[in-house]
């Protein structure tokens, strides 16, 4: 038996006893430790994912991240997220001098932006069309 298809089946058989997805676990000498709900959730996912053939992996995620950071995530310049914390479109607090953006907001943000980029690429399509700059 290969150790990847030995993996599956002991990820398949791990899955079956945590089907409720119980919280507390007794470890081999008796004492009882208690995992927080995300943790359980997490090892679920994890589990499945191996029990299917996948790779998996864990990634944190900070809570907040750097101007730089959400540069990067948005593929704009810092000066942009910069300029967008300015304008108060973007929230953010400073630690010392630096600018702070939780990733909840960052992310929220990049998915409007995507959306409203989304309505206008289709509004465009749609007048094209009536146009008849496709035929």
């Amino acid at each position: 038996m290969t150790g990847r298809l030995e993996d599956r089946e002991l990820a398949s058989e791990a899955l079956v006893a945590l089907r409720r997805r119980p919280r507390r676990f007794t470890l081999p000498n008796g004492a009882t430790v208690q995992f927080p709900k995300v943790a359980v959730d997490g090892l679920f996912e994890m589990l499945e994912a191996v029990a299917e053939g996948d790779i998996a992996t864990v990634v944190r995620s900070p809570r907040e991240v750097s101007t730089q950071q959400a540069a990067t995530v948005l593929n704009v310049s810092r000066p942009t997220v910069v300029k967008l914390i300015d304008a108060g479109v973007l929230p953010s607090r400073k630690v010392g001098s630096h600018r702070r953006i939780t990733l909840t907001d960052l992310l929220s943000y990049r998915d409007d932006m995507v959306a409203r980029r989304r309505a206008v690429l289709d509004q465009m399509s749609r007048d094209a069309e009536e146009l008849g700059l496709y035929d």
